[in-house]
Parts: structure tokens; sequence; C-alpha cells
């Protein structure tokens, strides 16, 4: 049962900044950018807010990634094995850096607000997928992604 705990709780911490995402629309409503010449507000928004999801969407498929190759694929004998192990979940994290940078390339150019909305795109991306992992891994793994011995006490 407790793997259904961590799945929802990967889910959990994907819908949470799914939510966050419509706040950061709303940041960006109340501050627009100015897009350039010939590229709508609206059609500028909207191609920021798919972008945002495809960054959340490539944390959360390396979240959850990263679960199954934990809990199904690595054969450990000893827990202190498990610390060899995070050069692989560090290398997961390369999915939702790439996606970042595909979305700073891709999303309509705009004169000003551009260094915000890259600050979105890492936090849709990196934030997602670093909590989802050092929260929701496997026990056995639970100490692999960086900083947890200092947060995860259970």
């Amino acid at each position: 049962m407790r793997h259904v705990g961590h799945i929802f709780g990967i889910a959990f911490v994907t819908v949470l900044f799914f939510l966050f995402i419509y706040f950061q629309t709303w940041f960006l409503d109340a501050n627009p950018p100015q897009p350039l010449q010939g590229v709508k507000i609206e059609q500028w928004m909207a191609s920021f807010q798919a972008w945002a999801f495809v960054c959340l969407g490539t944390a959360g498929f390396a979240s959850l990634l990263w679960y199954f190759l934990a809990q199904r694929i690595f054969k450990i004998n000893r827990w202190e094995d498990t610390e060899g192990k995070r050069p692989i979940w560090l290398l997961l994290s390369l999915l939702p850096i790439v996606a970042i940078v595909v979305s700073c390339i891709c999303v309509e150019r705009a004169d000003s607000s551009l260094i915000v909305v890259y600050l979105f795109f890492i936090l849709n991306g990196l934030f997602p997928y670093y909590l989802a992992t050092l929260l929701f891994s496997p026990s056995a793994f639970k100490y692999t992604p960086a900083g947890a011995k200092q947060i995860r006490f259970w």
C-alpha cells in the first residue's frame, strides 16, 4: 500500500504545480510582457501556458520513471548501495532540463518580462521533479536525492 501512497504523492506534487501555472498566468496577466510585433498577448499567453505544461509534464514523467526504476529495476542488498544510484537520479533530471531549454527557445518572444518567464519554466520543470523524488522516493532510495538526509526523517 505504501507504493500507492508514493505514487499519489508524486501526482499530488504535480497537481500542485499544475495549479501554480495558473497563478503564474495570473501574474503575467497583471504584469503583461510586450510580445514582438504581430503577436497578440492572448497568443503569447497560450504559448507560455502550453510550454509551462510541457515542463511540468516532463518533470512528472521523470519523477514516475525514477520511482519505477528505484522500485522495480534496481537491485540492492543493503541500503548503503543506493548512494551509487545518485548519478542516475541526476541523469533523469536532464529530462526536465531539456524541456526547460526547449520551452525557453520555443516560447513566443517578448520585449519584456522574459527573465520572469524563464524563471517560471525552471520552477515548473525542476522543482516538481526535485520535490517529488525528495519526498516520495521508495524507502530504500529515500536518501538518494541530494539534500534528502537533511529533510526526510520518515
